[in-house]
């Protein structure tokens, strides 16, 4: 029997164990989920069994809640009367369940949803109250905004401003909402829904709407824009877009939401119009107009470009404003940029700025802040001439008050026959030490009485009338009493709301005295101007004359001609003299005249003797081209000498053979040297004096106020002077061509030409070819000179009407070719005559570069002439 009991026992406390396992089991499963459970003996007042969930969902400990009156504490004061019903009904054993608020431990308001199974004894008492709770608070707050988002959307379709269509998966309307009628004026809202969904967006987009549907139907929504036109006749722009509606994750239609944007879209045409219309009024602004932000210029219209030099679109320039300002005005303009930040605007300011190119200018500019973009319109223009003119006109007036204050001219100012003001110039004119002295003083009081009348008639005129008087002489009569010439003029100006005048006088004492100098000056340079001209002449036919000859009998025979032609008298001679002391070209002067030594041979001095004293040479020009032209003569005859000394060993040596090419060619060189030395002296001593006395006479015409028929007189002489000058230019280029070897025959010759055809009654015809040979220094020269004498016999000896002349080159040389329509010439005749001298320079210089010469004369006139100079390698 024990033994049964010991096995009823175990199986009794397996059972146990494992309903205590369950029992733990449940109990932790009731603890891990959100509602709460309970158990309250209600007879007790002691809680049979709570889960934690309890104290989650109100944030208090179960012990506070276990007396029902603390319970009631904690519900919303709102939510008391549905408690109370709900908590009687539970009193009276009937299981309920009841939703309402409390208030957490946090403060926090929690909705709950209770419901309570009451356990009543055989007398029907309440023993026992079972309970679940649970928290809804997010429920509610899901039901409330589900609530609100189906309000909202309610809200959102029946009065949105916008067209709000829903269409299924055919493209069929399910529903449209009123703003359609109110935007097209048709009937649409509750109506028939079966119209097709394009009579409200317009047939024609048809396509487009299809589209759009079917991206919106395969999840893509964009914005895309139609036009639609009614039966009624209004037309309309739509702005749309196809929302997918997704049910369950899958998308059951669309909603077609479409704005009505036909106002903006007129809005934004007249604006794009206006927007274009200033736009162009801005880029045709004389106007420079910027916009500044951000540090950055970011629109410059092209008066700015114009102003800055730069091109907004195509240029790498400054775009800070700062950087064009001119450092000078960079603090003020930093101030007005602050200004306009604070107070929106800043009224036209000056200051300079740098253009691209670097040239500073002055501007004048408004700036505007623009509150809606954050930027500041600049508009500015070049004041830079207003700016020059304004200190031009402050410099002027501070220029005219200098001019008139430090004028050596007097200068007065007078009203109504008394001084009011004189400058300094004035105070030393009347002699007196300061204005105090003058100021208020009858003008008449210092006009020599002659004078009075005369001036009182012309202030009479200039106070009447707004005018000039003529330039007069009168006197004046100084603080001590001095007598003075002057020279006056006068002319109206206002004055203190009346007419004055102002009166400017000229001490002319020194210019009559000067009147008179000049008068004997210009009867010197009237002389000196005829006596240059006659002496350059003379220089000028000496050198001409000279061209080709080679004797010293020749020379001295002409040297003698020209000193008698110049000081006009007979006694002239060339001697010898066995005194080696005497200078070279040295005038020297004895009781019955005058010698020069003009070279020495063997010992023996050549002079240039005068067996009277002409009163020519008591002038210092005449002097001067005497020796001038003895030095010349000197120069020649030491290379005549030269040449006849040689020429004379030469003969002795070789028989009656003529002089060898070597020997031509030396003395030609050493002429041709000679020539360049004369040249380098005329142009150093008569040229440099002619212009010495040109400047002189242009320093006398610009000295002085001179009268017109001076002026004019002054003017034929400055003229003779000039032609003096060029004289000798000319000379100098003949005895060294200039530029010979640097600008070639041809073009020397082309120059040669034009020069002589203006001295010349004949026509010359130039016939040049391509000269295929380099020439050297003695053939340029050779053909040159023999040109150049070519030119001189025509003009003396031919009576040539024209003179053709042609230049050309072969293989073995160079051919120059001349030819005449003048009288010709007896070839035979002209060995050994003065008038010969050109044709034997000619054959000794063709000899000297080894060529060839013809001469060709027909006895019915004219003359040609055929040279060949060969070129060798």
């Amino acid at each position: 029997m024990r033994a049964q009991d010991s096995l009823v026992l175990n199986e009794v406390r397996n059972a146990l164990e494992q309903a205590e396992r369950k029992l733990k089991w449940f109990e932790n499963m009731l603890h891990t989920i959100e509602a709460a459970i309970w158990s309250i003996d209600v007879l007790n007042g002691q809680f049979l069994y709570v889960s934690e969930a309890v104290t989650g969902i109100t944030g208090y400990p179960p012990e506070q809640l276990v007396n029902l009156s603390n319970w009631s504490n904690i519900v919303h004061r709102e939510d008391l009367p549905l408690y109370k019903a709900w908590a009687m009904k539970i009193g009276q054993g009937i299981p309920a369940t009841s939703e309402y608020r409390i208030y957490h431990a946090s403060g926090e308001v929690r909705w709950i949803q209770a419901r309570i199974m009451p356990i009543v004894d055989e007398c029907g008492q309440v023993i026992q109250l079972d309970g679940m709770m649970v928290d809804t608070t997010a429920t509610k707050e899901m039901e409330a905004q589900l609530h609100r988002s189906e309000q909202k959307y309610k809200s959102l379709f029946h009065y949105n401003s916008d067209i709000i269509c829903e269409l299924d998966l055919e493209g069929g309307i399910r529903a449209i909402n009123p703003a359609a009628e109110k935007i097209t004026g048709e009937r649409l809202y509750e109506a028939d829904l079966n119209f097709p969904f394009e009579e409200v967006f317009g047939g024609d987009n048809l396509h487009k709407l299809t589209h759009h549907f079917n991206l919106a139907i395969q999840g893509h929504s964009r914005h895309y824009e139609v036009s639609s036109r009614h039966q009624n006749g209004k037309s309309f722009q739509w702005s749309m877009e196809n929302v997918p509606i997704y049910v369950n994750n899958r998308i059951e239609g669309t909603f077609v939401i479409a704005r009505d944007v036909t106002a903006h879209k007129q809005v934004e045409a007249a604006f794009a119009d206006r927007e274009a219309q200033c736009r162009r009024l801005v880029e045709l602004s004389p106007v420079a107009i910027a916009i500044y932000k951000d540090g950055e210029i970011t629109f410059l219209n092209p008066a700015g470009e114009k102003m800055l030099g730069v091109s907004f679109e195509g240029d790498s320039y400054r775009t800070n404003i700062m950087d064009w300002v001119h450092p000078h005005d960079r603090e003020f303009a930093l101030e007005r940029m602050e200004n306009t930040l604070l107070n929106g605007y800043s009224p036209p300011g000056e200051y300079k700025i740098i253009r691209a190119d670097g040239r500073v200018i002055d501007i004048s500019m408004i700036s505007i802040y623009d509150s809606q973009s954050a930027s500041i319109q600049l508009m500015f223009e070049d004041i830079t001439v207003r700016k020059q003119a304004e200190r031009a006109l402050l410099e002027g007036e501070e220029l005219n008050r200098r001019l008139i204050e430090l004028s050596p001219e007097a200068i007065v100012l007078h009203k109504d026959y008394k001084f009011v003001y004189a400058n300094l110039a004035g105070l030393a004119l009347f002699g007196v030490s300061g204005l105090s002295e003058l100021a208020g003083e009858s003008i008449f009081d210092w006009i020599h009485p002659d004078f009075a009348e005369e001036v009182k008639q012309r202030l009479q005129h200039i106070y009447a009338r707004h005018c000039v008087s003529s330039l007069v002489e009168q006197q004046i009569v100084q603080a001590d009493g001095t007598l003075i010439d002057v020279e006056v003029i006068a002319s109206t100006i206002p004055y203190k709301g009346d007419n004055a005048g102002i009166t400017l006088f000229r001490d002319i004492r020194e210019r009559k005295r000067a009147d008179e100098d000049r008068q004997r000056t210009e009867q010197s340079i009237r002389e000196s101007e005829d006596r240059h001209f006659r002496l350059q002449t003379s220089l000028d036919r000496f050198s001409h004359d000279l061209f080709g000859v080679m004797k010293v009998s020749h020379l001295e025979r002409r040297l003698v001609k020209e000193v008698r032609d110049v000081l006009g008298t007979d006694h002239v001679k060339i001697m010898e003299l066995d005194s080696s002391q005497i200078k070279l070209c040295e005038l020297n002067e004895t009781e019955d005249g005058y010698y020069l030594k003009i070279g020495e041979m063997k010992g023996r001095s050549k002079l240039l003797c005068i067996d009277e004293k002409p009163a020519a040479l008591r002038i210092t020009s005449i002097r001067v081209w005497l020796e001038t032209i003895a030095r010349y003569a000197s120069v020649l005859l030491d290379n005549f000498l030269l040449i006849e000394d040689l020429t004379k060993e030469l003969e002795g040596t070789v028989g009656q053979q003529i002089a060898p090419t070597w020997l031509l060619r030396l003395l030609f060189t050493l002429s041709e040297n000679e020539r360049k030395s004369l040249s380098q002296d005329l142009h150093d001593s008569a040229l440099q004096e002619q212009i010495v006395w040109y400047r002189k006479l242009e320093h006398l015409r610009l000295s002085s106020a001179l009268p017109e028929e001076v002026q004019e007189q002054l003017e034929q002489i400055a003229q003779g002077l000039l032609d003096v000058i060029y004289q000798i230019r000319i000379t100098c280029n003949e005895l060294r061509p200039p530029m010979l070897k640097e600008a070639g025959l041809v073009s020397s010759l082309h120059a040669l030409f034009e020069f002589t055809q203006l001295r010349t009654n004949y026509s010359i015809r130039f016939h040049p070819a391509y000269i295929e040979h380099a020439l050297n220094d003695d053939q340029l020269i050779g053909l040159y000179r023999i040109v150049q004498e070519m030119l001189a016999n025509a003009a003396k000896h031919s009576s040539a009407t024209e003179v053709h002349i042609g230049l050309s080159s072969s293989s073995c040389g160079v051919q120059l070719h001349y030819r005449d329509n003048g009288v010709g010439m007896k070839l035979e005749a002209t060995e050994d005559s003065f008038n010969s001298m050109g044709i034997y320079g000619m054959k000794e210089r063709v000899r000297s570069l080894n060529g060839t010469i013809e001469f060709r004369s027909p006895e019915n006139g004219g003359m040609a002439i055929y040279i060949g100079i060969p070129i060798g390698d």
